[in-house]
């Protein structure tokens, strides 16, 4: 027979080949299309705060614990103050001696006041007017004369003398006092004021530590001591813990088998049992670079954040995070 009018032969092993390679591959196309299950691990609600562990180089005892577990503090606001009465009496007396100090600076600065000047001017006065009262009994003295001792004339001219002798020292210190203070005077008074200001100032920085004040506002998170506790310096404790601000989030567990699945940026929802029915949107903020040892296989913890800062569920409770699909770049 001719080869155009015969059939082909159709091998049954290749039929069966071709229909086990369709199935495999409509197998192959049809598990690519079904989505795979989203990710979900257990959390924990926490706070996301920077936490600041609070002390003071102070020594003595606790006098005043202002503040409790979970308050709300403002910046500057009093929290722990130590007894140091020591230091408030020495304070007092820095102060005083700051006082006088300043008060000698000012009246060197300032000179003589117009009073003092009126009073060394009429002081020489008298003095010229003592010169020639005795000038004046002086010449009245004969030396030759029947009445006249050799005693009583020496006794006129130092009289003359002593008198001279007044009215210059008069007139000098009235010169000195409108000239007004020397430079040297001045600059000493300044220096003296400078060191009892400073040692005010050391004082008044010791005592400041008696008091611990809240650096930032923020929540504190627990207080380490109580009352009439004894505190040194010498062995530095921590008084109270402070968390910088309230914001909270939830902290993931996800299994070792799904960390490919989870990346920054990645929208979540979180749930609760203790809130049936409500739900808070999540994103993810941080991923822990290495994994951590779980209940059954290594785990890896995942920061997530609120995206409207809405969630204001206690720290601590438990609840469950659906991972959505990652971000398409």
């Amino acid at each position: 027979m001719p080869a155009r009018f015969r059939r082909p032969v159709i091998r049954p092993g290749s039929v069966l080949l071709a229909l086990i390679c369709s199935a495999v591959s409509h197998a192959i196309a049809a598990r690519a299309e079904t989505p795979k299950p989203a990710v979900v691990a257990p959390g924990r609600i926490v706070r996301l705060g920077n936490v600041l562990s609070l002390g003071t180089a102070a020594s003595g005892i606790v006098a005043d614990l202002a503040v409790r577990d979970g308050m709300r503090v403002e910046k500057g606001q009093l929290l722990v103050r130590i007894e140091c009465a020591d230091l408030e009496k020495e304070l007092d007396a820095r102060k005083a001696k700051l006082a006088a100090v300043d008060a000698v600076l000012k009246r060197v600065e300032h000179g003589p006041p117009p009073e003092e000047l009126s009073m060394a001017a009429a002081n020489v006065e008298v003095a010229e007017a003592r010169v020639e009262q005795t000038d004046a009994a002086l010449k009245r003295m004969a030396p030759d004369g029947p009445t006249t001792s050799e005693a009583k004339l020496d006794e006129a001219k130092r009289d003359a003398r002593v008198a001279a002798a007044q009215l210059e020292a008069s007139r000098a210190k009235l010169s000195l006092l409108r000239s007004g203070s020397r430079t040297e005077d001045i600059a000493e008074a300044r220096f003296t004021r400078d060191a009892a200001e400073a040692l005010v100032g050391e004082v008044s920085a010791r005592l400041s530590r008696c008091s611990v004040r809240a650096p930032l506002a923020g929540i504190v998170l627990g207080t380490k001591v109580t009352l009439g506790q004894f505190i040194s310096a010498a062995a530095p404790q921590t008084l109270l813990e402070l968390i910088d601000n309230d914001r909270r989030g939830v902290r993931a567990d996800v299994d070792e088998r799904d960390v490919a699945r989870i990346c920054l940026k990645q929208n979540a929802v979180v749930t609760a049992e203790s809130f049936p029915g409500a739900q808070v949107d999540v994103v993810t903020e941080g991923i822990s670079e290495t994994l951590m040892p779980g209940p059954e296989r290594a785990i890896r913890e995942v920061a997530l954040a609120s995206t409207n800062n809405s969630l204001r569920w206690p720290v601590g409770l438990r609840v469950t995070v659906k991972f959505k699909a990652c971000p398409v770049d």
